[in-house]
């Protein structure tokens, strides 16, 4: 068994937390909070599968190296693509946490979305124990996301919320802190890249890097029509094969967004379709909660409260909603062991 904290003498059983996203990991630490923030992302020698970076150092070799080396995430919910990358990736992970705060034999709590397929849980969980975590906890991400969110969830009423991910986009709702329901759609952030990748190829005939979509998408991306910035790019020409500058305006791209926006609000009327009309009439009351990296983007809490006819808001910090969430149950850790959530997960 590798054991990656038993070079450490200090005999403590921290409590530590995870968000394992498919854009980024995030590692919470009993009494210390967020340690460690960066992409998923691992880079390797594609004969050799030697481990080059991962993180940060991973992220800003892609599309700066040659075909020898490999840059990817083995995250992409609800899949884990490579278990053997992955159990590398958290090795890494965990060695780096454990020089900010000494561990042995961990509690660790990871957070997961409701459309991760059973199979690859057991796999998360068995690659953590080899890891040397002497407990793995588990926690739906939708609920950490509330709870980071300062929303009540231990009363009846029913909460809803919108995770808007990297791989996948879930709306759950929830009541006496246990998930009622949920259903998720991959039009998600990484979908939305790659569509847009291919909008710059075909209208602006320019070929654009992943980085530079993700940029576009946060400073120029919106869901109303009332938006008008703008953002100068630079890609490859695809007739010339040379770089080119582009102002590209926010309006060119309007009807990609709006087709997501209605995604986003099918799957919210998928789900108050799923639920009881009491839960329903709940969310009349209490709102929608957007949170993830993508609601981030100007005018979704508005498309869709358009839409849906009621309160929709965006989370504070909704891109770290989800791990302080978890950061809050780690410091309530037994009363979390006693609760409907922990049980659902365990039965």
């Amino acid at each position: 068994m590798i054991n990656i904290f038993s070079n450490i003498n200090h005999n403590l059983n921290r409590s530590i937390g995870i968000d394992l996203g498919s854009s980024h990991t995030r590692v919470w630490a009993e009494g210390k909070g967020l340690i460690f923030d960066e992409p998923t992302m691992i880079a390797i020698e594609k004969d050799s599968k030697k481990v080059i970076a991962v993180g940060e150092q991973a992220a800003q070799m892609q599309g700066r190296i040659g075909e020898s080396v490999k840059v990817f995430s083995p995250v992409l919910a609800p899949k884990l693509l490579d278990e053997e990358m992955l159990k590398a990736l958290l090795k890494i992970v965990l060695a780096r946490a454990s020089e900010k705060v000494y561990f042995f034999s961990p509690t660790v709590l990871i957070s997961l979305s409701g459309s991760y397929y059973p199979s690859m849980i057991e796999v998360l969980v068995k690659v953590l124990t080899e890891l040397g975590a002497g407990e793995v906890l588990l926690v739906d991400q939708s609920l950490a996301a509330l709870i980071g969110s300062g929303v009540p969830i231990s009363d009846a009423s029913g909460s809803f919320v919108l995770q808007l991910g990297e791989g996948v986009v879930e709306a759950t709702g929830l009541s006496l802190g246990k998930v009622v329901d949920s259903v998720y759609s991959h039009k998600a952030g990484r979908s939305m890249k790659q569509e847009l990748q291919h909008w710059f190829s075909a209208e602006q005939k320019l070929r654009v890097s992943e980085k530079i979509t993700q940029r576009v998408i946060s400073q120029a991306g919106s869901f109303v029509s009332d938006h008008h910035p703008s953002i100068e790019i630079t890609g490859i020409d695809i007739k010339t094969g040379e770089p080119r500058e582009q102002r590209v305006l926010a309006k060119e791209m309007l009807p990609i967004f709006l087709d997501y926006g209605q995604q986003y609000y099918e799957l919210v009327k998928r789900l108050l379709a799923s639920v009881s009309p009491d839960l329903t009439v709940d969310i009349l009351d209490k709102g929608l909660l957007l949170s993830g990296g993508l609601s981030q983007i100007h005018g979704l809490d508005e498309f869709l409260t358009a839409k849906l006819k009621m309160p929709v808001f965006v989370a504070d910090e909704p891109d770290l909603a989800v791990i302080n969430g978890v950061g809050l149950i780690i410091d309530h850790l037994d009363e979390f062991k006693q609760s409907l959530s922990y049980q659902e997960r365990r039965d």
